[in-house]
């Protein structure tokens, strides 16, 4: 029985190793001790945890006011929580994007599989698995909004193919701006979703308005650390952001214009029409170390940067203006949204 109820959720976990669309992440690899030695370290890469560590450490390292954005080229020195990722509170923030139901570390990877499976039927052909017509919507569950639904910007991508990049910049403005606020403890953590941040952030939860921040983050689990929340927060938005950096979620250009000097987002990408095979292969480990980054526009010095923006409660309008200037600018060339060179189509023409 053991053995049955083991692989089960190891083809689960394959599964969804292949379909989450983001910077991979591993909530079974290192959840009770760091650098644990077990077979499902093989079934994903835990990227967004070893980003946010190494980003974590940068910040650490860098204490005091924020007077320019980190740049730390240090790699080999991360933060770990030694009890294990489960007990990190920003790290269960940084995979909150991928499992906001949170199903993954709860021996759950089957129902999440199911889910995703779902949510990609609906969003390809408008069918649900029962056969009947469907739209993912304020109705759906927050996994298969975030996916493929109408939140698709908490990992820094459009929600359809034809968003113009202008709408999927504000969109990731407003959640920044909603969970820096928790982040840092401006907004209560009960703060009902009607009430939580910018006015448009609210309209994607109108159908959740009773909710609390506290609910949002930690609908089923949480940690009893009196920072859990702030700390799911900060998590959120560094995942939002590393992901941004991801090739199959936005397209870059590292040249400096007058409007983006430190480069610009040239295209944000819809997952609905991507092949999940082709989005995977830039969310591994080598296509994150292999990337062309620049010391601003880097997602480990970019999550360090906003760890430091939370720690010394910087201004809301700083870290918007930074954000919005530097690490999500846009220029007279950005192109509205598309699934880029990720579409399903090419995948199957590769495959003849």
């Amino acid at each position: 029985m053991h053995a049955k109820i083991f692989f089960t959720i190891l083809l689960g976990w394959l599964f969804v190793c292949g379909n989450a669309a983001a910077y991979k992440i591993n909530p079974l690899q290192n959840k009770y001790r760091q650098d644990s030695r077990t077979i499902l370290r093989k079934a994903s890469e835990p990227i967004h945890e070893e980003v946010t560590q190494l980003a974590r450490a940068c910040q650490q390292a860098n204490a005091g006011p924020v007077l320019a954005a980190l740049v730390c080229n240090d790699r080999s020195t991360p933060s770990k929580e030694p009890g294990g990722n489960k007990y990190d509170s920003l790290i269960r923030g940084v995979w909150w994007n991928d499992d906001p139901n949170q199903l993954l570390f709860a021996l759950r990877q089957a129902e999440f599989a199911a889910w995703m499976d779902d949510a990609k039927r609906i969003a390809v052909t408008g069918v649900n698995w029962k056969g009947r017509k469907a739209t993912i919507g304020p109705d759906y569950n927050m996994t298969y909004r975030g996916h493929y639904g109408d939140l698709q910007f908490i990992h820094a991508m459009a929600s359809e193919d034809g968003e113009p990049a202008q709408v999927t910049q504000q969109n990731i403005l407003d959640w920044a701006e909603f969970a820096f606020a928790v982040a840092t403890g401006r907004l209560d953590p009960e703060t009902k979703m009607n009430q939580a941040g910018p006015t448009r952030l609210q309209e994607y939860f109108e159908q959740q308005s009773g909710w609390t921040v506290n609910y949002l983050f930690a609908p089923k689990y949480r940690l009893k650390n009196a920072q859990y929340t702030r700390n799911m927060a900060a998590g959120s938005l560094l995942h939002m952001v590393q992901d941004s950096y991801a090739a199959a979620h936005s397209r870059r250009d590292f040249g400096a214009t007058a409007r983006c000097p430190a480069g610009r987002v040239v295209q944000f990408y819809s997952y609905i029409n991507q092949s999940p095979e082709l989005h995977a292969d830039e969310d591994g480990r080598i296509a994150w170390q292999t990337g062309e980054f620049t010391g601003a526009q880097d997602p480990v010095n970019v999550s360090a940067t906003l760890l430091a923006h939370i720690q010394q409660k910087t201004d809301w309008t700083t870290v918007r203006d930074y954000l919005r200037d530097i690490v999500f600018c846009v220029d007279d060339d950005v192109q509205d949204a598309g699934p880029g060179e990720f579409a399903a189509v090419r995948a199957m023409e590769n495959s003849k």
